[in-house]
């Protein structure tokens, strides 16, 4: 199983990110070291706000937040967005449920959220314009005989972040971390020898 919660923010000030991090999460407890392998070996429950949150520079004007929770953080990217003057991006998936989300904030209101799951007959979420990148249909293109369908999946997220001038998927072993943990939360030792890369959504 694999599960991906991340969210970036455009600017180059991560001190001040951090800050407001630490006012919106009420985590005060800080560390600066490598990415923690066990940050999401608990997510915290869905209407919870993350308690577990690691943030790096991992592009120039651009940090990178990974954390533990699986609500959308709508009021976070309000708040940053405005807070910055700048773009906020939240990804989420998760490879069992095909679960796939998107959102964009630009200097205090939402732009675009998309958010749909193939594992149930849910209605996906369409709110916004579409992007100037985007197709008919949100995803990506596929033609078969003569028939037009659109996925939004992973490979989406990727696509429309790089469209927004981010790279998502890096080597986190290669940035230094600045860790919020609220005390308190369980931990489990990584694995020396992952037989696939931890920090890669798979």
């Amino acid at each position: 199983m694999a599960t991906w919660t991340s969210f970036y923010v455009q600017t180059a000030n991560q001190q001040s990110l951090v800050e407001e991090l630490k006012s919106l999460s009420h985590i005060q407890q800080l560390t600066v070291g490598e990415f923690p392998s066990n940050l999401q070996d608990r997510f915290v429950s869905e209407n919870a706000p993350p308690n577990y949150l690691a943030i790096a520079t991992t592009q120039p004007g651009w940090i990178t937040v990974v954390h533990n929770g699986v609500a959308q953080l709508e009021e976070w990217g309000i708040h940053l967005s405005r807070e910055f003057n700048t773009q906020v991006i939240f990804t989420a998936a998760q490879s069992v449920s095909s679960y796939y989300y998107f959102a964009l904030y630009e200097f205090g209101e939402k732009k675009r959220e998309l958010e749909f799951c193939y594992s149930d007959d849910s209605e996906p979420v369409i709110v916004g314009a579409p992007l100037p990148f985007e197709g008919e249909a949100p995803g990506e293109r596929d033609e078969y005989d003569g028939e037009v369908t659109y996925v939004f999946d992973f490979d989406s997220i990727e696509r429309y972040c790089q469209q927004l001038g981010l790279i998502i998927q890096r080597d986190y072993r290669e940035y230094e971390w600045t860790i919020l943990r609220k005390k308190g939360n369980a931990t489990q030792t990584p694995s020396k020898n992952p037989t696939k890369p931890w920090w890669k959504f798979w």
